[in-house]
């Protein structure tokens, strides 16, 4: 099973502190920003705290990574997104398609994900983008902080690695951040970026592709059997 690791501009982008849900999330800008971390406790977040002097304050990061299909011109069979975690699990995430834009990453990059539009953002679901994205796994509601989370892409995910030359990935939180529920509390979950020290946390797909069948050959040949 061949593997593909992140490219080292992976990492995240973030509003950070915002006085509302609506600063927080409708904006298409990040406050912050990085692509050489080697690790975010909050990578994917979606939360509401307590600041220093009293009040409180919203803030959402998302995380991006991209992989070199390049090399890929089949169908693929199956396909694993593996991340490791980092000190956080307290949300679910998902995985969406993110645009080309993340190939340089920085805060201009909040938004760059296929379909989402955050002018309806209210906090009660009328910005909800999951009809809107494009979709690469279903919902995670389980994320290990000490080891590999291994995560199922689907059909669309798969095609696109057939047909795009790279694939481009956006972790975000799901119950709040993609469905515009403003947070009442802690939502994040930690991972580890390529850039980390050493190899044993990198993030990366494992795929497998589709077996050659009598037919393809036939119709590769020229010939009717």
């Amino acid at each position: 099973m061949p593997s593909i690791y992140a490219h080292t501009n992976d990492g995240y982008v973030g509003r950070h502190n915002q006085s509302s849900w609506s600063n927080a999330r409708a904006n298409s800008t990040g406050t912050i920003s990085s692509s050489t971390t080697s690790g975010h406790s909050a990578g994917m977040q979606s939360s509401l705290v307590s600041v220093k002097g009293g009040g409180t304050a919203y803030t959402i990061f998302r995380t991006f990574l991209y992989f070199d299909t390049s090399g890929i011109s089949s169908n693929v069979d199956s396909a694993t997104l593996t991340i490791h975690g980092f000190f956080r699990n307290t949300g679910d995430i998902i995985v969406l398609k993110s645009t080309s834009n993340i190939g340089t990453l920085g805060t201009a990059d909040f938004e760059e994900i296929a379909g989402w539009d955050s002018s309806g953002t209210d906090g009660s679901g009328g910005g909800d983008m999951e009809s809107s994205v494009t979709k690469y796994s279903s919902e995670i509601t389980s994320w290990s902080t000490s080891g590999y989370n291994d995560i199922t892409l689907n059909a669309q995910a798969l095609a696109d690695m057939r047909d795009d030359s790279y694939l481009y990935v956006a972790l975000v939180n799901f119950d709040h951040d993609l469905k515009d529920v403003e947070p009442t509390g802690l939502n994040q979950n930690g991972l580890y970026y390529l850039n980390q020290s050493g190899t044993d946390k990198d993030p990366y797909v494992d795929y497998t592709l589709a077996a050659v069948t009598a037919t393809d050959n036939a119709v590769f040949f020229g010939t009717n059997f």
